[in-house]
């Protein structure tokens, strides 16, 4: 029972020092809280809530020159607050019904845009980060499937008020070129 009494005013103790230092180094000018709610960057990406009706076309085979298309329907729309925005995905792929749910957001500490997706089929988190220039998104990351690890590029462009155009991109030469092995137009309702 001693032994627990002590390791609580252990961590209080700890607590408020800690939060001593931090008002200090606040104070001094060092260590400032950043601006807090939605990035103003957000607002790039506002004008594309709505919900999508979409031609989604991959390849069975990356080199192969031939697409299958299928199709969908998507949502995007603001969440938590106006700090991220959210892409609900509803569609078949393989004969298989298919859905997945990405969010993207603008990460002040980093200074780029973010983006996850997981989805019935991989049933995996795949994060993945870039910029937002000359009205394209391009985001990166590393992406696991059928026992491989790849270089994955995704691109959001063509954006209007009416719907945009995604593609998807592969790389098994880390990053040095890419295939492009998914594409979508998103046309809204």
């Amino acid at each position: 029972m001693k032994a627990s009494k002590i390791a609580v005013m252990t961590v209080a103790l700890c607590l408020a020092f800690g939060a001593a230092g931090s008002a200090e180094q606040h104070q001094e000018g060092q260590g400032e809280m950043p601006p807090m709610g939605p990035p103003p960057e957000m607002k790039q990406i506002e004008g594309m809530n709505g919900e999508y009706v979409v031609k989604f076309f991959y390849k069975m085979d990356p080199a192969s020159e031939e697409w299958t298309e299928t199709a969908a329907t998507a949502a995007l729309s603001t969440v938590a607050g106006g700090g991220a925005q959210q892409l609900v995905y509803e569609g078949e792929m393989m004969g298989m019904p298919f859905s997945g749910i990405g969010l993207t957001s603008y990460d002040r500490e980093t200074g780029q845009w973010q983006t996850t997706w997981v989805d019935s089929m991989g049933a995996r988190i795949s994060t993945y980060a870039g910029d937002f220039e000359d009205g394209k998104l391009v985001v990166a990351g590393e992406d696991k499937g059928q026992g491989m690890s790849y270089h994955s590029r995704l691109t959001t462009y063509n954006i209007t008020d009416d719907g945009f155009d995604w593609k998807y991109e592969m790389s098994m030469d880390g990053g040095a070129s890419y295939i492009e092995g998914a594409k979508a137009t998103y046309t809204k309702r």
